[in-house]
Protein backbone atom coordinates (compact mmCIF):
# COMPACT_ATOMS: atom_id res chain seq x y z
CA UNK A 1 0.00 0.00 0.00
CA UNK A 2 2.70 2.51 1.00
CA UNK A 3 4.88 1.73 -2.03
CA UNK A 4 1.86 2.20 -4.32
CA UNK A 5 1.10 5.58 -2.72
CA UNK A 6 4.72 6.70 -3.09
CA UNK A 7 4.64 5.78 -6.77
CA UNK A 8 1.43 7.72 -7.32
CA UNK A 9 2.78 10.80 -5.55
CA UNK A 10 5.97 10.54 -7.61
CA UNK A 11 3.94 10.42 -10.83
CA UNK A 12 1.85 13.40 -9.72
CA UNK A 13 4.96 15.46 -8.96
CA UNK A 14 6.48 14.58 -12.35
CA UNK A 15 3.34 15.82 -14.13
CA UNK A 16 3.30 19.04 -12.07
CA UNK A 17 7.01 19.62 -12.71
CA UNK A 18 6.46 19.03 -16.43
CA UNK A 19 3.72 21.68 -16.51
CA UNK A 20 5.92 24.06 -14.52
CA UNK A 21 9.03 23.48 -16.65
CA UNK A 22 7.16 23.90 -19.92
CA UNK A 23 5.45 27.11 -18.74
CA UNK A 24 1.95 25.66 -19.10
CA UNK A 25 0.58 27.64 -16.16
CA UNK A 26 -3.13 27.35 -16.93
CA UNK A 27 -3.00 23.62 -17.64
CA UNK A 28 -0.89 22.99 -14.54
CA UNK A 29 -3.16 25.10 -12.31
CA UNK A 30 -6.28 23.36 -13.66
CA UNK A 31 -4.67 19.94 -13.09
CA UNK A 32 -3.57 20.81 -9.54
CA UNK A 33 -6.86 22.45 -8.56
CA UNK A 34 -8.81 19.43 -9.81
CA UNK A 35 -6.82 17.01 -7.60
CA UNK A 36 -6.56 19.27 -4.56
CA UNK A 37 -10.24 20.23 -4.35
CA UNK A 38 -11.92 19.10 -1.13
CA UNK A 39 -15.62 18.33 -1.48
CA UNK A 40 -18.28 18.85 1.20
CA UNK A 41 -18.44 15.06 1.65
CA UNK A 42 -14.78 14.90 2.74
CA UNK A 43 -15.20 17.96 4.97
CA UNK A 44 -18.02 16.13 6.78
CA UNK A 45 -15.82 13.05 7.17
CA UNK A 46 -13.03 15.28 8.56
CA UNK A 47 -15.42 16.77 11.13
CA UNK A 48 -16.48 13.27 12.24
CA UNK A 49 -12.85 12.14 12.57
CA UNK A 50 -11.86 15.23 14.57
CA UNK A 51 -14.88 14.87 16.85
CA UNK A 52 -13.97 11.24 17.62
CA UNK A 53 -10.24 11.83 17.87
CA UNK A 54 -8.66 10.35 20.96
CA UNK A 55 -5.77 12.03 22.76
CA UNK A 56 -2.27 10.94 21.81
CA UNK A 57 -1.20 7.83 23.68
CA UNK A 58 1.51 8.28 26.28
CA UNK A 59 4.27 5.69 26.49
CA UNK A 60 4.68 4.90 30.17
CA UNK A 61 7.00 2.32 31.66
CA UNK A 62 6.11 0.98 35.06
CA UNK A 63 8.96 0.00 37.36
CA UNK A 64 9.70 -3.18 39.28
CA UNK A 65 10.68 -2.73 42.90
CA UNK A 66 12.54 -5.49 44.74
CA UNK A 67 11.79 -5.50 48.46
CA UNK A 68 13.82 -8.65 49.16
CA UNK A 69 14.92 -11.84 47.36
CA UNK A 70 11.39 -13.25 47.21
CA UNK A 71 9.31 -10.10 46.87
CA UNK A 72 9.08 -7.99 43.71
CA UNK A 73 6.24 -5.55 43.12
CA UNK A 74 5.18 -3.42 40.17
CA UNK A 75 5.22 0.34 40.75
CA UNK A 76 2.33 1.82 38.73
CA UNK A 77 2.18 5.45 37.61
CA UNK A 78 -0.72 7.51 36.27
CA UNK A 79 -0.82 7.77 32.47
CA UNK A 80 0.01 11.46 32.45
CA UNK A 81 3.09 13.53 31.71
CA UNK A 82 3.68 13.75 35.44
CA UNK A 83 3.55 9.95 35.67
CA UNK A 84 6.21 9.64 32.96
CA UNK A 85 8.46 12.11 34.77
CA UNK A 86 7.96 10.33 38.10
CA UNK A 87 8.74 6.96 36.46
CA UNK A 88 12.03 8.28 35.05
CA UNK A 89 12.89 9.98 38.35
CA UNK A 90 12.41 6.69 40.23
CA UNK A 91 14.46 4.75 37.68
CA UNK A 92 17.31 7.23 37.35
CA UNK A 93 18.11 8.70 40.73
CA UNK A 94 19.44 12.24 40.54
CA UNK A 95 23.09 12.66 41.46
CA UNK A 96 26.05 14.80 40.47
CA UNK A 97 27.24 12.31 37.83
CA UNK A 98 23.84 12.34 36.08
CA UNK A 99 23.67 16.14 36.29
CA UNK A 100 27.11 16.50 34.66
CA UNK A 101 26.19 14.01 31.95
CA UNK A 102 22.91 15.77 31.10
CA UNK A 103 24.48 19.23 31.18
CA UNK A 104 27.36 18.02 29.00
CA UNK A 105 24.97 16.78 26.33
CA UNK A 106 22.88 19.95 26.64
CA UNK A 107 25.88 22.25 26.30
CA UNK A 108 27.09 20.25 23.30
CA UNK A 109 23.76 20.61 21.44
CA UNK A 110 22.15 23.77 22.87
CA UNK A 111 22.98 25.85 19.79
CA UNK A 112 20.96 23.42 17.65
CA UNK A 113 17.90 23.46 19.93
CA UNK A 114 14.95 25.79 19.53
CA UNK A 115 13.80 26.76 23.00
Amino acid sequence: MISEGKGLISDLLVVLQTYKSSGALERGKKFYDEYSEVSDFFLKIRDIVLRNKKPRRLELNNNLVRYNEGSIAIQHYPETHEGIIHSYADRHQFNQKLYKQVMGVWNEHKEDMRV
